[in-house]
């Protein structure tokens, strides 16, 4: 349940983020991918989410 939950709200602020936050968070986790992260299943979910943010942000180009 609590990773649906997350997933959830992560959707939700993909809709509602400013392009600013947009930035941000993929900047963030692009960093972390490739200095922080460790684990392959943590640099899986990063990379997923990344690719999530980087089709909204194409998606809003694209509107």
């Amino acid at each position: 349940m609590g990773a649906i939950f997350d997933m959830k709200a992560f959707f939700r602020w993909l809709e509602t983020s400013s392009e600013r936050e947009l930035l941000q968070r993929r900047d963030q986790l692009q960093h972390a991918i490739e200095h922080k992260f460790t684990e392959s299943s943590v640099i899986t979910d990063a990379k997923y989410l990344l690719k999530e943010i980087e089709q909204e942000m194409l998606a809003r180009t694209m509107r």
